[in-house]
């Protein structure tokens, strides 16, 4: 069968034909894998010329050594791939390539939205960068590479809430390790008079009272300093509000809740703080893609 990744000329944004070469024996096409796409296959030869796709793109090398050349910043570059090697490309970043002999691979592709908002980090706001990364060798990636087959391969079995605890490993580990979050991180921490200790302050007072009223007026007074002083600084050492840090928290703790078997959704809600449920549904949803109702029963599938 033919690949159904999209591959762009990065100078026209038309569709590319760049694709039309691989030969894909098994893809997780006809699943409900919204924005996923993985398969696995072979190609006699491999010719993209300054193209993109909308993924974050990791592919897989299988079976044999494999001679062939790339652009980048130093110009054409011959590379050897060997089987277990990984090339990594981040979406919208152009690639060159030329294969001259049969490749095998797995490839696994995420649209960027699906890709970002399953990552546990705390990136809202953050300008990430990422790199083109040829021959990485790394057997994380490579592992849940290879469960995102094995779900593929049995049709889903494990459900919606299984894809998303996939996406979010590596989503996860990539930002982690493959971008510049820790360098930012750095500098938000550097720049804010606030330290990791008041953190664990304002952490430790939210934990007590996460179903009660707490405003910022609270979470200022705990720091002995002004509303104003806290907001700035906080918003300078985590990136985000305190009111959307809250947020998160109380969400965090109410997919906990729910995960564990209290599917009363009106008392969970109740129980952290939400009066208004539809508040509640609104707020779970934009978090994690799904309504408490529908977290619930894809949980119980």
């Amino acid at each position: 069968m033919k690949s159904h990744l999209k591959f762009y000329d990065f100078d026209s944004d038309a569709l590319s034909d760049c694709g039309q070469v691989l030969d894909i024996e098994f893809s997780n096409h006809g699943l409900d894998w919204p924005c996923v796409i993985i398969e696995k296959g072979t190609s006699p030869h491999f010719y993209p010329q300054h193209v993109y796709t909308p993924y974050f793109y990791f592919a897989l090398g299988l079976e044999r050594e494999l001679n062939w050349s790339a652009e980048t910043d130093s110009g054409i570059t011959n590379l050897k791939t060997t089987p277990g090697n990984i090339w990594i490309n981040p979406p919208k970043t152009p690639f060159t390539h030329n294969i001259d002999e049969p490749c095998y691979f797995v490839i696994l592709a995420i649209e960027e939205k699906t890709f970002l908002s399953h990552c546990s980090l705390n990136i809202e706001g953050k300008q990430l960068q990422f790199l083109n990364n040829y021959n990485v060798v790394d057997e994380t990636i490579k592992g849940i590479m290879e469960l995102f087959l094995i779900e593929a391969r049995e049709k889903g079995r494990n459900q919606q809430v299984y894809l998303g605890n996939l996406l979010s490993l590596l989503s996860t580990y990539y930002v982690q390790n493959y971008s510049n979050y820790f360098d930012l991180q750095s500098v938000q921490r550097t720049a804010s008079k606030f330290d990791q200790q008041q953190l664990e302050v304002i952490d430790e007072y939210i934990s007590e009272n996460i179903g009660g009223n707490i405003c910022v007026d609270d979470l200022a007074e705990l720091l002995r300093c002004s509303k104003y002083y806290f907001l700035r600084e906080f918003k300078k050492l985590m990136g985000v509000t305190p009111y959307q840090y809250l947020m998160n928290k109380r969400l965090d703790q109410a997919k906990g809740l729910l995960s564990s078997g209290n599917t009363h959704i009106a008392s969970v809600g109740q129980q952290l703080g939400f009066n208004d449920q539809s508040h509640f549904t609104r707020a779970f949803k934009n978090r994690f893609g799904l309504t408490p109702g529908q977290f619930v029963k894809q949980h119980q599938l």
